[in-house]
Protein backbone atom coordinates (compact mmCIF):
# COMPACT_ATOMS: atom_id res chain seq x y z
CA UNK A 1 0.00 0.00 0.00
CA UNK A 2 2.84 1.90 0.73
CA UNK A 3 3.96 2.30 -3.10
CA UNK A 4 0.60 3.62 -4.37
CA UNK A 5 1.01 7.11 -4.85
CA UNK A 6 -0.25 9.62 -2.45
CA UNK A 7 -3.79 10.60 -4.56
CA UNK A 8 -5.04 7.13 -4.32
CA UNK A 9 -5.01 6.76 -0.59
CA UNK A 10 -6.39 10.14 -0.24
CA UNK A 11 -9.94 10.85 0.81
CA UNK A 12 -10.79 13.30 -1.21
CA UNK A 13 -8.67 14.33 -4.56
CA UNK A 14 -9.73 17.64 -5.90
CA UNK A 15 -8.29 17.74 -9.81
CA UNK A 16 -7.93 21.31 -11.47
CA UNK A 17 -8.31 20.37 -14.90
CA UNK A 18 -7.59 23.27 -17.51
CA UNK A 19 -4.87 25.74 -19.62
CA UNK A 20 -3.75 28.71 -17.77
CA UNK A 21 -2.36 29.78 -21.28
CA UNK A 22 -5.59 30.01 -22.68
CA UNK A 23 -7.95 32.45 -20.46
CA UNK A 24 -10.81 31.38 -18.10
CA UNK A 25 -9.67 27.80 -19.23
CA UNK A 26 -7.45 27.96 -16.38
CA UNK A 27 -10.35 28.28 -13.75
CA UNK A 28 -9.65 24.88 -12.77
CA UNK A 29 -5.90 25.51 -11.47
CA UNK A 30 -6.64 28.75 -10.12
CA UNK A 31 -9.33 26.87 -7.89
CA UNK A 32 -6.80 24.38 -6.82
CA UNK A 33 -4.48 27.46 -6.22
CA UNK A 34 -7.04 29.56 -4.46
CA UNK A 35 -7.62 26.33 -2.19
CA UNK A 36 -4.10 26.00 -1.36
CA UNK A 37 -3.48 29.76 -0.52
CA UNK A 38 -6.37 30.14 1.27
CA UNK A 39 -7.79 26.86 2.95
CA UNK A 40 -5.66 24.64 5.72
CA UNK A 41 -5.32 21.42 3.84
CA UNK A 42 -5.63 18.28 5.96
CA UNK A 43 -3.37 14.98 4.56
CA UNK A 44 -6.77 13.02 4.08
CA UNK A 45 -7.44 16.04 0.90
CA UNK A 46 -5.22 15.45 -2.03
CA UNK A 47 -5.09 19.30 -4.71
CA UNK A 48 -3.52 18.82 -8.17
CA UNK A 49 -3.27 20.76 -11.39
CA UNK A 50 -3.62 18.31 -13.93
CA UNK A 51 -3.63 20.88 -16.63
CA UNK A 52 -4.69 18.92 -19.11
CA UNK A 53 -3.08 15.78 -18.54
CA UNK A 54 -6.51 14.63 -15.87
CA UNK A 55 -6.76 10.59 -17.29
CA UNK A 56 -3.13 9.01 -16.51
CA UNK A 57 -4.18 10.33 -13.15
CA UNK A 58 -7.74 8.41 -13.07
CA UNK A 59 -6.51 5.54 -14.91
CA UNK A 60 -4.35 4.91 -11.80
CA UNK A 61 -6.96 5.14 -9.75
CA UNK A 62 -9.03 3.10 -11.39
CA UNK A 63 -6.12 0.29 -12.18
CA UNK A 64 -5.32 0.64 -8.04
CA UNK A 65 -8.78 0.14 -7.42
CA UNK A 66 -8.41 -2.92 -8.69
CA UNK A 67 -5.78 -4.33 -6.99
CA UNK A 68 -5.93 -3.01 -3.44
CA UNK A 69 -9.10 -1.39 -1.56
CA UNK A 70 -7.60 2.02 -1.11
CA UNK A 71 -8.81 4.51 -3.30
CA UNK A 72 -10.82 7.75 -2.46
CA UNK A 73 -14.02 8.12 -0.91
CA UNK A 74 -14.67 11.41 -3.82
CA UNK A 75 -12.97 12.66 -6.40
CA UNK A 76 -14.16 15.98 -7.33
CA UNK A 77 -13.00 17.73 -10.71
CA UNK A 78 -13.14 21.31 -10.98
CA UNK A 79 -13.45 22.73 -14.89
CA UNK A 80 -14.35 25.12 -17.08
CA UNK A 81 -16.99 24.68 -19.66
CA UNK A 82 -19.36 26.12 -22.40
CA UNK A 83 -22.68 25.21 -21.59
CA UNK A 84 -24.47 28.33 -21.96
CA UNK A 85 -25.52 28.69 -18.55
CA UNK A 86 -24.21 32.41 -17.96
CA UNK A 87 -20.53 33.46 -17.98
CA UNK A 88 -19.07 32.88 -14.15
CA UNK A 89 -22.00 30.83 -13.02
CA UNK A 90 -20.72 28.02 -10.74
CA UNK A 91 -22.43 24.74 -10.69
CA UNK A 92 -22.02 21.20 -10.42
CA UNK A 93 -22.53 17.97 -12.83
CA UNK A 94 -23.03 14.88 -10.81
CA UNK A 95 -21.15 11.77 -12.86
CA UNK A 96 -25.39 10.45 -13.46
CA UNK A 97 -26.31 13.63 -14.83
CA UNK A 98 -23.57 13.45 -17.61
CA UNK A 99 -25.58 12.91 -20.99
CA UNK A 100 -26.44 9.84 -21.66
CA UNK A 101 -26.46 10.16 -25.29
CA UNK A 102 -23.15 11.68 -25.39
CA UNK A 103 -20.88 9.41 -23.18
CA UNK A 104 -18.51 8.48 -25.65
CA UNK A 105 -18.15 12.34 -26.62
CA UNK A 106 -18.77 14.48 -23.29
CA UNK A 107 -15.46 15.07 -21.62
CA UNK A 108 -13.69 18.32 -20.10
CA UNK A 109 -10.69 19.31 -22.47
CA UNK A 110 -11.02 15.65 -24.33
CA UNK A 111 -10.00 13.89 -20.60
CA UNK A 112 -11.15 12.21 -18.61
CA UNK A 113 -13.79 10.79 -20.69
CA UNK A 114 -17.26 10.65 -19.16
CA UNK A 115 -17.17 6.77 -19.69
CA UNK A 116 -13.71 7.17 -17.28
CA UNK A 117 -15.70 8.93 -14.51
CA UNK A 118 -18.19 6.64 -14.75
CA UNK A 119 -16.49 4.04 -14.30
CA UNK A 120 -14.48 5.44 -11.46
CA UNK A 121 -17.85 5.59 -9.70
CA UNK A 122 -20.14 2.44 -10.58
CA UNK A 123 -17.32 -0.22 -10.66
CA UNK A 124 -14.89 1.25 -8.11
CA UNK A 125 -17.28 2.88 -6.07
CA UNK A 126 -15.72 6.23 -5.95
CA UNK A 127 -17.76 9.39 -5.96
CA UNK A 128 -17.04 11.61 -8.62
CA UNK A 129 -18.50 15.29 -8.81
CA UNK A 130 -18.12 17.95 -11.44
CA UNK A 131 -17.34 21.54 -10.28
CA UNK A 132 -17.98 23.75 -13.79
CA UNK A 133 -17.89 27.20 -14.52
CA UNK A 134 -19.30 28.38 -17.34
CA UNK A 135 -16.72 30.35 -19.19
CA UNK A 136 -18.15 30.98 -22.65
CA UNK A 137 -16.10 30.43 -25.50
CA UNK A 138 -12.45 29.39 -24.69
CA UNK A 139 -9.94 31.27 -26.99
CA UNK A 140 -8.05 29.55 -29.43
CA UNK A 141 -4.95 31.72 -29.12
CA UNK A 142 -2.93 31.97 -26.20
CA UNK A 143 -4.01 34.59 -23.85
CA UNK A 144 -3.08 34.27 -20.33
CA UNK A 145 -4.93 35.30 -17.04
CA UNK A 146 -8.59 35.38 -15.90
CA UNK A 147 -11.66 37.65 -16.86
CA UNK A 148 -12.65 39.42 -13.93
CA UNK A 149 -15.72 37.39 -13.78
CA UNK A 150 -14.00 34.09 -13.59
CA UNK A 151 -11.53 35.16 -11.31
CA UNK A 152 -14.76 35.83 -8.61
CA UNK A 153 -16.26 32.71 -10.09
CA UNK A 154 -12.74 30.94 -8.83
CA UNK A 155 -13.47 32.20 -5.23
CA UNK A 156 -17.05 31.05 -5.00
CA UNK A 157 -15.88 27.46 -6.56
CA UNK A 158 -13.30 27.16 -4.28
CA UNK A 159 -15.84 28.34 -1.19
CA UNK A 160 -18.28 25.42 -2.25
CA UNK A 161 -15.35 23.02 -2.36
CA UNK A 162 -14.19 23.84 1.21
CA UNK A 163 -17.90 23.60 2.52
CA UNK A 164 -18.44 20.01 0.56
CA UNK A 165 -15.34 18.72 1.83
CA UNK A 166 -15.25 20.81 5.47
CA UNK A 167 -11.86 22.47 4.51
CA UNK A 168 -11.24 25.36 7.09
CA UNK A 169 -9.72 28.94 6.37
CA UNK A 170 -6.48 28.90 7.05
CA UNK A 171 -4.67 31.66 9.06
CA UNK A 172 -3.82 34.71 7.20
CA UNK A 173 0.30 34.40 6.17
CA UNK A 174 2.60 37.08 5.95
CA UNK A 175 5.42 37.63 4.10
CA UNK A 176 8.42 40.10 4.52
CA UNK A 177 8.21 43.33 2.85
CA UNK A 178 10.76 46.04 3.25
CA UNK A 179 8.54 48.42 1.40
CA UNK A 180 5.87 48.26 3.78
CA UNK A 181 5.38 51.04 6.73
CA UNK A 182 3.70 50.74 10.08
CA UNK A 183 5.23 48.44 12.55
CA UNK A 184 6.42 44.98 13.17
CA UNK A 185 4.94 42.38 15.16
CA UNK A 186 7.35 41.67 18.13
CA UNK A 187 10.31 40.44 17.45
CA UNK A 188 10.57 40.54 13.46
CA UNK A 189 12.91 43.28 12.16
CA UNK A 190 10.97 44.12 9.02
CA UNK A 191 7.26 45.01 8.43
CA UNK A 192 5.09 42.30 7.23
CA UNK A 193 2.43 42.43 4.79
CA UNK A 194 -0.75 40.36 4.57
CA UNK A 195 -0.42 38.14 1.39
CA UNK A 196 -3.53 38.31 -0.65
Amino acid sequence: MDTLPAFCRARVVILGVGNMLFGDDGFGPEVVDSLTRHYHIPDDIYLMDVGTGARKLLFTIIVGASLVPARPEEIIIVDAVDWGQGNGKVFEIPVEELPLAKVDDFSLHQVPTSNMLRELQEQCGVKVTVVACDVGVIPQEIAPGLSPVIGQAVIAAAARIAERTGLQLAAPRFRLDPDATGTAPAGVTSPLRRET
